[in-house]
């Protein structure tokens, strides 16, 4: 039985049924539609940055502060948190030119050796960090840990701002205790952890 070869022919597109993509008109309303999504979602966007900004500064910060109250308890020394324009020494003024953290077996507030400090950091140009002594002394510029992991007349708060101002600061509270743990941040709450101003 010999084989029968059926020809298949295409039918002829009707017009407007192919598919030949957009046309200038609807590529016009697509690209304005994504425009105004564009405008309203971008300062949402741009908060989202600034408030992941500053939680990472807050991370950063307690995790150098718990692990400073470690060494101190490990060396069973004094451990000094202070900043640091240099990251070599301490000076006065605020965090956000950076901070150290080192031991200070000899007593002098500075580190002696370059080998004691084991903790340089600075945070993002964007923001400003500033330290607030709970009890004002000659040395509120610096956090000190004793042998048993407490801050007796160096606990305070670390205020942590961007350039949203007050409404949006974060910030870092070491006990007396040498305890370190995040602010809470509450306009509505009468218990909220109190902030320095920002500048």
């Amino acid at each position: 039985m010999a084989a029968r070869c059926t020809a298949r022919h295409r039918k002829p597109a009707r017009p407007g049924s192919g598919n030949g993509g957009f046309t200038l008109v609807e590529l016009m309303i697509g690209l304005l539609v994504l425009s105004v999504l564009l405008a309203i979602g971008a300062p949402a966007f741009t908060n989202l940055i600034k408030d992941n900004r500053l939680l990472s500064e807050v991370y950063a910060l307690r995790a150098s502060l718990n692990r400073a109250r470690s060494e101190a308890l490990a060396q069973r020394t004094f451990v000094i948190v202070c900043r640091s324009s240099d990251l070599s020494a301490c000076d006065t003024g605020n965090w956000n030119a950076g901070y150290i953290a080192f031991t200070d077996e000899d007593g002098t507030g500075n580190p002696a050796d370059p080998n004691q400090i084991f903790i340089t950091h600075t945070p993002p140009e964007k923001l400003t960090v500033t330290y607030t002594d709970t009890i004002p002394t000659a040395e509120s510029d610096r956090i000190r840990f004793n042998s048993r992991g407490y801050v007796m007349a160096y606990d305070g708060t670390l205020t942590i701002c961007d350039d949203r101002g007050n409404p949006e600061a974060r910030g870092v509270i070491v006990a007396s205790t040498g305890i370190v743990r995040a602010a809470l941040v509450d306009p509505n709450d009468p218990g909220a952890d109190t902030l320095a101003s920002c500048p």
